[in-house]
Parts: structure tokens; C-alpha cells; sequence
């Protein structure tokens, strides 16, 4: 349900309270990890359902967006695949990088000049499982965590794999490339604190040592990488009861060891929802973690929180108000290095302010500024976990989405 947010005390380099219950994990034997200050573990993600929230309609969209004005030029079309996967594009296809038990599954798909009518596959004769969390892709390496969590390194087209780190079963990792010759790994482990047990983020380059990423005194539930040039940016959630710092944190190469920059603070928003996770949306010129959760005490809508290179602290959120509260509240953003004013966001919310209201993929882009701009609806009638977007050389954005039993790809074209 939408939480009524307290006032938020200071953060004080958000020290103190242990996190709350991670929230990327979906593997069904991770344990919720127990605040210090919590009388209770955090109920199961699969029983989410919307909630009244009684907030506003969303600024931007106007509450229903109705139908897309996004010319739909592929799909959607089922994948022979069930389960969330990464997007490249590499020799003129879109790739599909599933998790196939720790090691990479690609599933192309030709990218051609965008059709006058859509082209919609047949629907494939079988299908396969993949795991949760999806493979990481970070230059020409694929990261995909395996059973048990640890974490193995492939390069694309080669047979090498490799294991290089270990996470805490069932939570999602962050991947980047560090220049064309390195690049990192981020997972989350649980640690033994004097507040008891905490979700702490670390970092592997290459198939080195492990460095703590998370400062002293955080916690960290869920995670994003970006590259940034010959550099990376990480930002990830500290999950607690009464608040959510979220954090960033520049990476480098210096010769051959991992240089750390300073972990900033960028926002501390309210009380989180189950499951609270984020997307990171980036252009040439701009950076944005898109987080979804309750604001002020009655309001549930996206945060847009900028990062900055280096990452600056206590910044301002812009917020782009959904119809009514849901958790968890998927969403997905396209992280393109091209000289673009925007980025594609996907995002779940619910169609009406009504209670029970019915969920809806809604299209939109994030400028320069944070400001979202809805571009109207692609999707409905389907209980979505999963989200990703990207954009291919036309300029089209291709949108993969699934629930427990469908994963589905669709490519747009946006006026």
C-alpha cells in the first residue's frame, strides 16, 4: 500500500538503521533481511497488488495516456524465452542476452529500416526458462549470476566463462565497462554488522579482487551501473523502514587497480514500498536514477533524480505523478551514448485512480531536465515483473516486457 511518509530526519551519511528487505531479489530462497528497528519481515513481492493511494493524475500524462503515439513497427511478438533479458545491438540485429543458469542465451533479431506495417513473427513452438536476475552487459562481456549466486564473466562470442564473484542468491547485480579494456562487476552480500545482518554492495573488476562499494554504516538493496567514457557510474538504494537514501559513486582504472570516487548522497526519499526498485535513464549530456515510490503523504509517482559527474549530493527530485499507487512498480530506461535530448522510459502504473484499477505499460521520455513526457500506452491487461528498453541505430525504441508466463518484444516509432 502507499506509505505515509515522516518527515526525514538527517541522513548523516545514512549510517544507523540496517535495510529493510532487499528489494531486487525474486529468487524464492532469499530471506527478507530485518531492519534493526522493524517488528516485522517485509511481505512477499508476489502478493502485490495496486493500492489506493489517492494521489493526483500524472503530471505529464495527464492521468490515461491512451493509446501510444508511437507507430508500432514490430510485434509484439512472444519470445521463445520466459524471463527478463539484457539488449544489445551488434552486426545489424538486436541481441537478446537471457540468463541461461549463470552463462549468456542470445536470441537475435534482425534490425532492418522500420516497416509501413508492423512485422509480427509467428509465435514460437516451445519455450525456455531463463533465470532472474538478468545478465549484465558490460562492453564485450556478459556477466550472469548462476544458483547459489555466484556470478560468472563470458566474453561474447567465445566460449570463456568464468566465475569472478559472488551475490547473495536471487538479488540483481550491475554491470560496466571501464574503457575497451576492463570492466566491473557490482553484487550485493549480506554481512554481519553490530545492527545484525546487512545487504552491502561490492565491486569486482575484471577477474580481480573485491572491493567494498558501499561506504561504512550503508546498506544497499538494489543497484544500476552506467558507463561514462573510460569510466563507470554505480548508484544503488539503501532500503530502510522510515527512508531510502539513494547513492552514487564514480569508478575508475587507475593503471591497473580500481580507483573509488566519493559515494554522494544524491536524495533520501520517503517510506519505501515492497519490492522498491529503480531505472537509470542516460543521454550524452545527462543522467537520471527513475525511482517509483510513495511521495509526501499521499501521492505514488517517478522520481527524477539527476546525477552529475562527479555525483553531487542533496539534489532535487522532479516528480511525474502516477493515477495511484502500486508496488512493486516495474520500470525500464535506455542508456544510449548518442547525441539525444531524451531518453525512452517504460514504466508500469496503474490505468485509473480507482482502487483495483487495471495495470498499464506506459511509453514516455525523460529530457535533459528530468521532465517525462508520456507518450501514451503500449501494453495492458498483463501483470508485468520485467522491463527493458533500448534504442537501435533508425532511432526506434524496442521495449521487452514479461510476466511469469510471457515475455514479449515490440519495436516503436516515436514522432
Amino acid at each position: 500500500m502507499l506509505a505515509c511518509v515522516a518527515a526525514l530526519a538527517s541522513c548523516d551519511r545514512c549510517g544507523g538503521a540496517t535495510p529493510a528487505a532487499d528489494s531486487g531479489a525474486k529468487d524464492a530462497s532469499v530471506e527478507p533481511a530485518r531492519d534493526a528497528n522493524a517488528d516485522a519481515l517485509a511481505p512477499p513481492l508476489d502478493a502485490a497488488t495496486p493500492a489506493d493511494a489517492g494521489s493526483q493524475a500524472d503530471a505529464a500524462a495527464g492521468g490515461d495516456a491512451g493509446a501510444s503515439s508511437c507507430r508500432l513497427v514490430y510485434g509484439p511478438a512472444e519470445q521463445p524465452f520466459r524471463g527478463p533479458a539484457a539488449m544489445m545491438f551488434a552486426a545489424g540485429e538486436l541481441r537478446l542476452v537471457a540468463n541461461d543458469a549463470g552463462k549468456p542465451r542470445i536470441y537475435p533479431v534482425p534490425v532492418t529500416t522500420p516497416a509501413a506495417a508492423p512485422v509480427v513473427p509467428p509465435k514460437p513452438a516451445s519455450f525456455v526458462g531463463m533465470r532472474w536476475p538478468p545478465c549484465e552487459l558490460a562492453g564485450r562481456w556478459a556477466y550472469c549470476q548462476a544458483p547459489g549466486g555466484t556470478v560468472y564473466r563470458t566474453t561474447l562470442g567465445a566460449s570463456d566463462t568464468k566465475a569472478v564473484a559472488q551475490s547473495r542468491s536471487g538479488t540483481r547485480i550491475a554491470a560496466a565497462a571501464l574503457g575497451s579494456e576492463h570492466a566491473a562487476v557490482a553484487t550485493l552480500e549480506s554481512r554481519r554488522t553490530t545492527e545484525g545482518e546487512m545487504l552491502q554492495a561490492f565491486v569486482t573488476v575484471d577477474e580481480g579482487e573485491t572491493t567494498r562499494l558501499s561506504e561504512e554504516g550503508a546498506g544497499a538493496t538494489t543497484l544500476r551501473m552506467i558507463a561514462r567514457g573510460d569510466h563507470a557510474l554505480a548508484m544503488y538504494l539503501d532500503t530502510r523502514t522510515a527512508m531510502v537514501p539513494v547513492h552514487a559513486r564514480p569508478l575508475s582504472m587507475r593503471g591497473t587497480s580500481l580507483a573509488l570516487g566519493e559515494d554522494a548522497v544524491l536524495y533520501v526519499a520517503g517510506a519505501p514500498e515492497r519490492g522498491v526498485d529503480f531505472a537509470v535513464s542516460a543521454t550524452k549530456s545527462s543522467v537520471f536514477v527513475l525511482l517509483p515510490m510513495s511521495h509526501e503523504t499521499s501521492d505514488f509517482g517517478m522520481a527524477s533524480i539527476p546525477v552529475a559527474d562527479p555525483p553531487k549530493e542533496d539534489v532535487k527530485a522532479l516528480w511525474s505523478y502516477y493515477p495511484n499507487g502500486l508496488d512493486p512498480a516495474p520500470i525500464g530506461a535506455s542508456v544510449t551514448a548518442a547525441d539525444a535530448s531524451s531518453a525512452y522510459v517504460a514504466r508500469v502504473r496503474p490505468r485509473e485512480r480507482e482502487p483495483g484499477s487495471p495495470r498499464v505499460l506506459e511509453l514516455g521520455r525523460v529530457d535533459d531536465a528530468g521532465v517525462f513526457s508520456s507518450l501514451g500506452i503500449v501494453a495492458s491487461g498483463k501483470p508485468i515483473t520485467d522491463v527493458a528498453v533500448a534504442t537501435d541505430a533508425f532511432g526506434a525504441v524496442w521495449i521487452l516486457y514479461g510476466d511469469p508466463g510471457a515475455t514479449w518484444l515490440e519495436r516503436r516509432v516515436c514522432p
